[in-house]
């Protein structure tokens, strides 16, 4: 993942991760292996296929999920979850969400499986994994609704709540993203050929914030949405005009996209998801006629893949989603909702840390130097769950001991007025383990995103 330095000069950046780096704590991470992978739901094959990530041509999967005790039945949505090593799959054929474990294969049972009559569900297709909140978010798109549960719920339960109702502008919603920073929800309509925000918590029948919607945005068939935060866009997959079309994260109404990929060249056939890897800058798209192409992120207008899975022996039939895992150096990184704040704004802090290939131990810390280039603000985990501020002269650190997986930590502060004005520096970072942090080659990882304070 990347980060965006926006508003400073390099130099004041690097001073400031130089003082940050010179008085970090000694807490160590362990530094667990992750996946590099690529998830496929076949819908008539009743399957999940696995594949290495950069698999192409006519090349078989490397594991799979099938079989009658999996309880896959017209599997569409899924999202990797490797923040709980878990697999979620919505199933649109018997009403179900099954839950597996990231690394399952073959004729295997669920971890546990969402279905009955409490649940709502009439067609769940979309489905995603709010990890930041721990709950489970299904778009159904005959119950015209995007019911909310918590991740772990199982059996025949309720949604803890559900968007639905004439004034959502809900209209045979398909595809979910998730916004925690900014705290909105992204819902894309098929039948509506548009893309509906709300407020993160939105239930009942509650309108929209905003809607792209109209001839000018190329929506056609709309199936997924995915989220870029780093580039600050919206990714969405049209099953009816074969295309991907891109827009401003803020956009509105009947806005055409930032770009679009379409036309012969490009191998699209009935795009049914298009996911952003951010990792290796590719976007990853499932056509219904079996096959998933891959394309430079910024990639526009009739361009050809650069790699293609296609042929008998991958075993895709009917592609419903398509994800990736990520592998790569250890990896933080550090995002804001804006670039300037004054008296009474609310600042939400989302650090991300991702591990690497190999096992390594690492310092981490994160946290805020003020404009006096003295005093920091870090953040404290003082017990599970309960994120607190410490304030001093040198960074204090966030966890110790701990082993490192997909993680995201979120923090918000509202401002009084009474702060020093001038340019803040969030920062997050990993650096090895009780080593010196000004030898370059000790310095894993770091991030830090100014922003600016005026009371």
């Amino acid at each position: 993942m990347t980060h965006r330095n926006r508003g400073m000069g390099l130099p004041m950046i690097r001073m400031a991760l130089a003082i940050c780096l010179l008085l970090i704590g000694q807490s160590r991470w362990d530094v667990a292996w992750a996946q590099e992978e690529l998830f496929v739901t076949n819908s008539t094959s009743d399957s999940v296929t696995v594949y290495a990530r950069t698999a192409s041509g006519n090349t078989g999967s490397i594991r799979f999920i099938l079989g009658a005790a999996t309880g896959l039945d017209g599997p569409r949505g899924l999202f990797v979850d490797t923040f709980n090593n878990e697999l979620v799959v919505a199933n649109s054929g018997s009403d179900s969400i099954t839950v597996y474990p990231l690394t399952a294969s073959g004729n295997v049972t669920p971890l546990r499986t969402l279905q009955g009559g409490a649940t709502g569900f009439a067609l769940p297709v979309g489905v995603l994994v709010d990890v930041v909140n721990n709950e489970l978010l299904v778009a159904d798109g005959a119950a015209n609704a995007v019911f909310v549960f918590s991740r772990t719920a199982s059996g025949n339960v309720a949604p803890l709540r559900t968007l639905q109702g004439g004034a959502t502008g809900l209209s045979g919603p398909l595809g979910l993203a998730v916004d925690t920073l900014n705290n909105e929800l992204l819902v894309a309509n098929n039948a509506g050929n548009s893309i509906t925000i709300y407020s993160r918590t939105a239930s009942g029948s509650t309108a929209p914030l905003r809607t792209i919607q109209g001839a000018a945005t190329g929506l056609n068939a709309a199936q997924s949405v995915a989220l870029d935060l780093d580039h600050g866009e919206l990714v969405v997959a049209n099953f009816s005009t074969p295309s991907v079309t891109v827009y401003s994260r803020t956009a509105s109404g009947n806005a055409a996209p930032l770009r679009t990929i379409q036309g012969a060249a490009t191998g699209l056939i009935d795009p049914r998801s298009a996911f952003v890897d951010l990792v290796n800058n590719e976007l990853v798209v499932a056509n219904g006629i079996d096959s998933v192409t891959v394309y430079s992120r910024t990639a526009s207008g009739n361009v050809a893949p650069t790699r293609t899975l296609q042929g008998n022996n991958t075993g895709l039939v009917n592609p419903g989603f398509a994800a990736v895992t990520t592998t790569g150096s250890p990896l933080a990184a550090v995002n804001l909702n804006n670039d300037v704040f004054g008296f009474g704004a609310t600042l939400v802090y989302q650090a991300t840390l991702s591990p690497g290939v190999t096992p390594t131990q690492v310092d981490i810390y994160l946290g805020c130097l003020l404009p006096d280039f003295t005093t920091f603000l870090s953040l404290v985990q003082s017990s599970p769950g309960v994120i607190s501020i410490s304030i001093g002269p040198s960074p204090v650190p966030f966890q110790s001991n701990v082993t490192l997986i997909d993680t995201i930590v979120q923090f918000q502060y509202t401002f009084g007025g009474f702060e020093p004005a001038g340019t803040y520096f969030p920062y997050a970072g990993l650096a090895v383990a009780g080593s010196n942090p000004f030898v370059p080659a000790n310095q894993i990882s770091l991030a830090v995103r100014p922003f600016q304070f005026s009371p």
